[in-house]
């Protein structure tokens, strides 16, 4: 009478046994690893990269226009109001009309932080970003967090045109590249 091995004493068998439990083994490590930092890094929740197009062609050209959200906030909750934002190359932030801030960041640069709670009111809001790029690629991410714990993120909901008047007429959603980390900006952190 023949006798037969245990599968796993078959050396081959062995080894591509342990090759997959290795392998599985990293990437649970790695997924467990990618959880914990966006825990730690990622200061801008659930905001996304948006921009004003997807199409970046091979003649890099500037690029101007504007993006917009409007949000309906029914007041309460103590502290302020706090936004987030890293817009790649140049920006200003204008919050219900009045200018909340400006800046210029690059890859490597951290959020600017704007305290807009003088500027926030009950009822509608409007938040509106000017952004420019002078080779037509960036991203803007950007997150406001009200004193009522809940947050208003940069994502598809957001309405981008050529000029300011074009956030009426001529509008449409914003290009999403994702969350961070991406490159070229990784994880932007708080200064």
């Amino acid at each position: 009478m023949r006798q037969t091995r245990p599968l796993l004493a078959r050396p081959s068998v062995a080894f591509l046994f342990l090759l997959a439990v290795v392998v599985l083994g990293g990437a649970l490590a790695l997924a467990v690893s990618r959880q914990r930092q966006d825990r730690l890094h990622c200061a801008t929740g659930p905001a996304q990269w948006i921009w004003l197009t997807r199409d970046i062609g091979e003649e890099r050209a500037p690029l101007r226009f504007w993006a917009a959200r409007d949000f309906d906030w029914g007041g309460g909750g103590t502290g302020p109001a706090r936004a987030l934002i890293f817009v790649d190359r140049r920006y200003e932030l204008f919050f219900n009309g009045a200018s909340a801030g400006r800046g210029q960041q690059r890859p490597g640069s951290p959020l600017d932080l704007y305290d807009v709670s003088r500027l926030l009111r009950q009822g509608r809001n409007q938040i509106e970003v000017w952004a420019e790029s002078p080779d037509g690629a960036g991203g803007i991410l950007f997150l406001l967090a009200l004193p009522d714990g809940r947050a208003v993120a940069s994502d598809r909901t957001w309405r981008v045109a050529g000029s300011e008047p074009g956030l009426v007429s001529e509008a449409r959603p914003a290009a999403v590249w994702g969350r961070p980390p991406m490159y070229p900006w990784g994880y932007p952190a708080l200064r």
